[in-house]
């Protein structure tokens, strides 16, 4: 029996409502097919990134700063203490220019002003200098004016333990010899007529 007989249902006959003409595909058309599928790109899938060595994964910015963090806090801490010392600088500058422009307009000491502190009958106070230009040193025990006198040749030093208590000596200083007076003991014309030029 031939296959087309085979293939056709054993009741109902050829044009019974049951009966299903087989499918047989073109054998042309099936190669095609095939070729083009062999033909046709593999769909592009997305890199699947591996932390392996020798991987050629995209480093981000992320993965520096966490292989760096260590170098990062460094970098911070120094940036942290060069603005300290920065803003302590420009403290003290602006301390300074403050300092020198209250004494600018402070008076300049005169020895007939020495004098008379020399011959005063009570003793010598911070107050009676306070109003002259004068360079000063703030110890953690101890402060001491350095008040130069008109002409360049003196001056006059006062110390103590603070301002705010008597001074504990007043020296006037020959710059040139280095011979100190001690004010209110030492006899002042004496002192200066053996320092005066001649």
């Amino acid at each position: 029996m031939s296959d087309r007989q085979n293939d056709r249902p054993e009741e109902g006959g050829l044009f019974s409502e049951d009966y299903e003409i087989p499918k047989r595909e073109n054998p042309y058309l099936k190669k095609n097919r095939a070729k083009a599928q062999a033909d046709k790109p593999a769909p592009s899938r997305a890199p699947v990134y591996e932390e392996e060595e020798g991987s050629h994964r995209k480093r981000t910015f992320s993965d520096w700063m966490f292989e760096h963090v260590k170098l990062i806090a460094a970098i911070a801490t120094i940036l942290v203490v060069l603005m300290l010392v920065l803003v302590t600088d420009v403290v003290e500058i602006v301390t300074d220019l403050v300092t020198q422009s209250q004494q600018a307009e402070k008076e300049e000491l005169t020895l007939t002003y020495v004098k008379g502190l020399s011959e005063k009958s009570s003793p010598i106070s911070w107050g009676d200098l306070d109003r002259f230009r004068r360079d000063e040193t703030d110890a953690k025990d101890s402060v001491t004016w350095m008040i130069p006198v008109k002409g360049g040749q003196y001056e006059l030093w006062i110390s103590g333990s603070s301002t705010s208590k008597p001074p504990a000596y007043v020296y006037l200083f020959d710059l040139e010899t280095g011979d100190k007076l001690v004010l209110g003991e030492d006899n002042f014309d004496i002192f200066i007529r053996e320092h005066t030029k001649k």
